[in-house]
């Protein structure tokens, strides 16, 4: 197990989960020939370098995937974080990426920028980065009025987002989304309560047609981090919202959907779970 003080083990499902959406749709712009303006709002840490042999295997098993291709040094348990995970991939696949990075702790931006990553302020000189003062979601409302086509915000606030922040933040997604894309993580206590029906609610209301991807919580696995929430992956993207049944959206769903299939064989999810995994159109 790393070494780590967080109540999770990096690489845990939530971050496979994550990172491989993440990964396939960044090397599905990359093989369209269309630029991406990576923007990771809530960095945290640029890699993790004692991941478990639980990870290890996992991501090995997901060989052929993006997930796969973006995590080149897994054998040696160094798991990398989304920012550099982005470039690892775009190292490998080419094409027109650039990453910026933010964290609200100055001792993770400051190791971010050590592992060569570009920081959030390059861009939005105002966010407020280094002079202590950095919000991820005041500076989202910055990025959703100067959005540009070739935007992906990450949107990873793992600890308080559906009660707390939902509300107000996912009708901003959707702005966003009509120019550009965010992907949405975020851990569902219970979908059937208040806060989880909420969710769904908000969803319908402001994303229908957006994609969702969910894996239920799972037992006994040997990773903390696992057993308690459902993990849920909302990808929110122009071509998406704007119903356009085209090629290259039948290709990203492709690409989705083998991954996901992929990763319940991995995880050995039951048939009613591995549904819950595929990607679904919110409707």
């Amino acid at each position: 197990m790393g070494q780590s003080n967080l109540p999770y083990d990096p690489g845990n499902v939530g971050d496979l989960l994550k990172h491989g959406v993440l990964a396939e749709f960044v090397r599905w712009r990359c093989h369209l020939g269309k630029p991406v303006r990576f923007l990771d709002l809530f960095a945290g840490e640029p890699y993790e370098e004692e991941v478990s042999d639980i990870v290890v295997k996992r991501v090995q098993a997901l060989a052929g995937s993006a997930l796969w291709e973006a995590q080149p040094d897994i054998s040696d348990h160094c798991y990398y974080g989304s920012g550099n995970l982005v470039r690892k991939l775009t190292e490998k696949v080419g094409g027109d990426v650039r990453v910026f990075v933010a964290d609200c702790d100055p001792e993770r931006l400051q190791k971010l920028r050590a592992s060569g990553l570009s920081t959030l302020d390059e861009e939005f000189p105002s966010c407020g980065l280094n002079s202590g003062q950095y919000d991820a979601y005041t500076t989202f409302e910055q990025v959703v009025d100067k959005a540009e086509e070739a935007d992906l915000v990450l949107i990873d606030d793992f600890s308080r987002f559906l009660p707390d922040r939902a509300p107000n933040v996912v009708p901003r997604i959707k702005e966003m989304a009509e120019r550009a894309s965010v992907l949405l993580f975020a851990l569902n206590l219970d979908p059937h309560n208040s806060v989880g029906r909420q969710f769904d609610t908000l969803l319908e209301q402001h994303l229908r047609c957006a994609w969702r991807m969910t894996c239920p919580p799972l037992s006994d696995t040997g990773v903390n981090g696992e057993s308690k929430y459902h993990a849920d992956v909302i990808l929110a993207a122009h071509p998406l919202l704007e119903h356009r049944n085209n090629r290259d959206v039948a290709e990203l769903k492709t690409r989705l959907d083998d991954f996901a299939k992929k990763l319940a064989g991995v995880l050995g999810l039951s048939e009613s779970a591995t549904q819950m995994l595929m990607p679904g159109v919110i409707a």
